[in-house]
């Protein structure tokens, strides 16, 4: 009987010490068990602190980011023969049937076109053309004289009340503009 038991014994030693070993840092289970007795490497990544002193650099590139570049002339061109010109070579290039004789005198009906056309005159004169204006651009005539006159310039410059007082029969009529006092 005393065979047996060292046999039962010896056995029970064995299943006990198989998870042992398994759970060593190098057996199946180790990377799991935070206990087991892990091999400690010399390696220091420069993230990590060690007990000397010693400076960490870092190979990192930076770049200064781009300036964001304007879509549109930074000058603004005021010489009329020149807008003329320059509003003239977008016409022809954007609007469909636009020749060197009726380049003046087309209508800009397709929603499309007109932004095409405004964009592009925008971009090369560098003047703006404000919202409340698009709906009075109808024909290639009527955005040739608003970007030779220069009107959004000069509304720009002005007070709310002398662009009421100069506006009025444009404005409805139960706009009024009253001064703070």
């Amino acid at each position: 009987m005393l065979a047996c038991q060292r046999i039962a014994f010896a056995a029970k030693r064995q299943i006990h010490t198989a998870p042992a070993i398994l759970a060593e840092s190098e057996g199946l289970f180790g990377k799991f068990n935070p206990w087991a007795n892990k091999t400690k490497t010399d390696t220091v990544t420069p993230a990590q602190h060690t007990n000397e002193e010693t400076k960490v650099t870092f190979n990192v590139k930076y770049q200064e980011e781009d300036d964001i570049v304007s879509w549109k002339r930074t000058d603004v061109l005021t010489d009329p023969s020149e807008i003329e010109s320059t509003v003239k070579s977008v016409i022809l290039e954007h609007v469909s049937g636009a020749n060197e004789t009726n380049w003046n005198e087309l209508p800009i009906e397709d929603l499309k076109t007109k932004f095409k056309v405004l964009k592009f005159s925008m971009k090369e004169t560098g003047k703006e053309v404000p919202n409340y204006e698009l709906n009075n651009l109808q024909t290639t005539k009527d955005v040739l004289q608003y970007f030779k006159e220069g009107r959004g310039s000069a509304i720009e410059d002005a007070t709310v009340q002398t662009f009421l007082e100069q506006n009025r029969d444009l404005l409805p009529k139960n706009l009024t503009f009253i001064p703070r006092e």
